[in-house]
């Protein structure tokens, strides 16, 4: 029998090893939330091993061991150490020998003065970037801790206090599901550990299946609050912006299904709660560990309390109490997790009014019932329709009340709706696009394998249990998704599948965001990168020294509609490379004013790309254009080619025009302007910016554009953003007519180059009218679209948290743009051949070009 037993056992861990080496294959194929995730969740797989043929009373100090082992791997031994510290003081409090309410006092007490602490008014020691995972871990854990401590009677255990509040996965994940310690306590091996791992297996697996659907939200239906200007577009906006909730439920997924690894059998986080059919049932359903908390520490006691002023006073002053308190709790969570108070009028309003329906829901409730059972149901059509309208109708009260949260104002929000109203006739075909992906969003938060909590009758470990012994749904799932993250593999499936795949496995930013998309609460506090810089650098690995453009010192203001500009004669050394600038504040050599006589200028203007930030003076493309022009071209006809970098980071497409002031001020033959997908948007938001920080504008047409649009210094940046898009392609045209008209009247030739971004599938963000634009402006347009096509866009750029290119890319930058200027050269060489002695014919210069191209490519191979 105890053979049996043994084998069964092994068995089992077995087919648990094989499950989690193909999650683990996915999380790095994937790159699932960040490279600290990646190296704390192979330490508990590797721990796992381990902890699951050790004796049951050495399970818990080994988890512990784990948990403080993944602090010091994220963190490090210093600052790790000074988290578990501070940590350590706060459950000590917890058990001084003192009265119950002195306890609290001195916990209040202790609070205060980590909060003066976090708002840096007095200087921490230690690292801003544990502040989040401190917060995370007691904020609300504490409390409920201290109430367990009071009313329950579960003898102390030293092993088991320190792991929950320093629990394994906590490191990586700054929002965390409120876990309830008394579950946590009596829980833990409470039944068969084989059906406990598996559910924890199954729980990762559907939170890898909603991050990656919520990735394909992210990157393909999101939209700018700015871009909605009809009712498709604003049900689309509704729709994709609560879908984006799919990256916290999922990662409450990975949290959970990780701690049933190491027994803890813990209830599921969520339960299809965009399935809701009524908003008592929407609370019970999302977040159900937050609902639990509120529910044990202050409905019932409330409640309870107040019974002698009757059940309906009882249930309506103990329900505004609750949602009182999430509200504060939320904004109390803010504060610990970014180190600012959430206090806003949409905020309140949201939380308001969720509370309100929830009260009169619960109220109907009351009187009239609920049905109990989310299981089988005798069908009929009226029920099935009763049913079916009460959850489409929940779903969009939620949505709209969704995009509420996430508005910057009460007017911002209204302005979504007011501007869809005003085209109600327009059809919106990408809508069906968006009510499919929300139907298999909904399909995919009710996975099989999912336990019935919320109502239902099955625990846990029965849910699902047709896949204990034996988890095909899973193993399939997880072999699908690890054989479709491989190159080799997702490339048969043809290029559009390809490239859906291929973003997929990329946390990068989408179109969206990239042009500033209005996130929301949950959103924000998941993006640490967005509130926490030092965190975000121990995430990503990122260097601790890493300094950004502003950082350096290389810009400074002017306080005119230009905004910045290079410092000249600055030199600094950041992690990467040494960046410096000459005499006249360029990213160049030094250069004189007037061209030599025999020479071919070209001032080149662009951003970041062009100044070359992230790589060496010699590895920018400009740089490496100039040479290979002087190299290749020698002599024919030109006797020298210089090429001046004017290109200044984060300048938009109306700052470029006092760019090309200053470029022609050096008498240039040619002018490059290198541009990017996102011009005419761009091109916006800097007039936006202009106006709202009251920098006057000096181009009449674009006075006359904003004033049009009717947007003043007072006008929200939505609002104003939204006006000025319905002008944006006249405004770019302008820009792009105006550039032209300054060149020719100079004798100079406008290129125009398009330059795409190092992101995944950059050959697929170029709008056709973007180059359309620029032909009917008069450019000769020269398109480095598939610069990067067949390429490994991450070795590529010059970090996983940096996007710019690095030196490998800007040489195929430099390549292909010489090639393309050759297949223009009559075009661009031509008109400045006059200005030569002896002229040579531009067939020589073509063959001769190509006999040294040939060269070239032999001599690299």
């Amino acid at each position: 029998m105890d053979k049996q037993n043994n084998k069964e056992r092994i068995s089992t861990l077995f087919v648990i090893g094989l499950q989690l080496a193909l999650l683990m294959l996915i999380f790095r194929q994937f790159q699932i939330e960040s490279s600290a995730f990646l190296r704390v969740a192979l330490l508990a797989f590797g721990g796992f091993v381990i902890h699951a043929v050790l004796p049951m009373r050495f399970r818990l100090p080994f988890f512990l061991i784990l948990s403080l082992a993944g602090i010091a791997l994220v963190f490090g031994v210093r600052n790790g150490g000074w988290l578990v510290g501070l940590g350590a003081i706060l459950v000590g409090v917890c058990h001084l020998p003192l009265p119950f309410h002195v306890r609290v006092t001195l916990l209040v007490l202790a609070a205060a003065l980590l909060a003066l602490l976090r708002v840096d008014w007095i200087h921490a020691p230690w690292s801003q970037a544990i502040w989040p995972i401190l917060g995370s871990m007691f904020m609300f854990r504490l409390i409920v801790y201290m109430y367990d401590l009071r009313h329950d009677k579960t003898p102390f255990s030293l092993w088991r206090v320190l792991s929950y509040f320093f629990m394994l996965p906590n490191v990586c994940f700054p929002l965390f599901p409120v876990v309830d310690y008394k579950t946590f306590a009596l829980n833990h091996f409470d039944q068969d550990p084989r059906k406990i791992y598996q559910i924890g297996v199954d729980w990762m697996f559907r939170g890898v299946f909603q991050l990656i659907l919520y990735r394909f939200v992210y990157q393909y239906l999101t939209m700018a609050p700015t871009e909605v200007v009809s009712p498709g577009g604003l049900t689309r906006f509704l729709v994709s912006n609560f879908l984006l909730y799919l990256r916290v439920s999922g990662q409450f997924h990975l949290i959970v299904g990780m701690l049933h690894l190491f027994g803890f059998r813990l209830p599921e986080t969520h339960h299809l709660y965009y399935l809701a059919s009524s908003f008592t049932d929407f609370w019970r359903r999302i977040n159900i560990y937050w609902k639990d908390f509120m529910m044990k520490v202050f409905y019932y006691p409330t409640y309870f309390r107040l019974r002698k002023l009757g059940n309906t006073q009882a249930l309506i002053i103990s329900t505004l109490i609750v949602f009182t308190l999430t509200w504060f709790f939320h904004a109390y969570q803010w504060f610990w997790l970014r180190g600012a108070f959430l206090l806003t009028i949409p905020d309140t309003v949201f939380w308001a009014v969720l509370a309100v329906l929830v009260l009169i829901n619960a109220l109907y409730e009351t009187k009239y019932g609920r049905e109990r059972k989310l299981g089988k149901h005798s069908w009929n059509l009226r029920s099935f329709g009763g049913r079916a309208l009460s959850t489409v109708g929940t779903f969009a009260v939620i949505c709209a009340l969704w995009s509420l949260w996430t508005s910057e104002s009460l007017s911002a929000w209204a302005s979504l709706w007011t501007s869809s109203v005003r085209n109600v006739g327009v059809i919106d075909a990408k809508l069906f696009s968006t009510l499919l992906v929300a139907a298999v969003a909904l399909g995919g938060s009710g996975l099989p394998g999912v336990s019935r909590t919320s109502g239902g009758k099955k625990s846990p470990a029965q849910a699902g249990s047709r896949f204990r012994n034996f988890p095909v749904f899973t193993l399939a799932g997880l072999l699908f998704l690890s054989l479709a993250g491989i190159p080799e593999v997702y490339s048969k499936f043809g290029h559009s599948a390809a490239s859906v795949i291929y973003s997929l496995r990329s946390g990068s930013l989408s179109r969206v965001d990239n042009a500033t998309l209005e996130r929301g609460y949950y959103e924000d506090l998941i993006r640490v990168d967005r509130f926490n810089s030092q965190l975000w650098q121990v995430y990503m690995n990122k260097p601790v020294n890493w300094l950004d453009v502003q950082g350096t010192g290389l810009e400074r203001f002017t306080g005119d509609f230009q905004q910045k500009e290079l410092v000249p004669s600055f030199s600094s050394q950041t992690s990467y490379a040494r960046i410096s600038t000459n005499r006249w504040g360029m990213r160049d050599k030094e250069y004189e004013k007037q061209c030599p006589a025999d020479g071919l200028r070209i001032a080149m203007l662009g951003a970041s790309t062009v100044m070359g930030w992230g790589v060496e003076n010699d590895q920018t493309f400009e740089a490496i254009l100039e040479s290979r022009l002087n190299r290749d071209l020698a002599g024919q006809p030109f006797g020298r080619y210089e090429v001046l970098n004017f290109g200044v980071p984060g300048y938009r497409p109306p700052q470029q025009l006092g760019a090309l002031d200053k470029s022609l001020a050096f008498k240039p033959d040619v002018v490059f302007y290198v541009a990017t997908s996102r011009e005419a948007s761009q091109s916006v938001l800097h007039l936006v910016d202009a106006v709202r920080h009251g920098v006057e504008v000096p181009y009449d047409y674009l006075r006359s554009a904003i004033a049009k649009a009717g947007v003043e210094r007072k006008t929200e940046e939505t609002i104003a953003i939204r006006n000025l898009e319905a002008h944006r392609d006249e405004i770019l045209l302008w820009l792009y007519r105006r550039i032209v008209e300054q060149c020719r009247s100079q004798g100079v030739t406008p290129v125009w180059v398009f330059m795409p971004m190092v992101l995944a599938n950059p050959w697929e963000d170029a709008p056709e009218s973007l180059f359309q634009t620029a032909k009917e402006s008069g450019f000769i347009v020269l398109n480095l679209i598939d610069v990067f096509k067949g390429r490994d866009i991450s070795r590529l750029r010059l970090a996983d948290w940096d996007t710019h290119p690095n030196a490998e890319a800007h040489r195929l930058l430099a390549d292909r743009l010489f090639e393309a200027l050759a297949e223009r050269r009559e075009q661009i060489f031509s008109p400045h051949l006059a200005k030569l002695k002896s002229k040579e014919p531009l067939e020589h210069i073509s063959n001769q070009s190509k006999l040294n191209s040939r060269r070239t490519d032999h001599g690299r191979n």
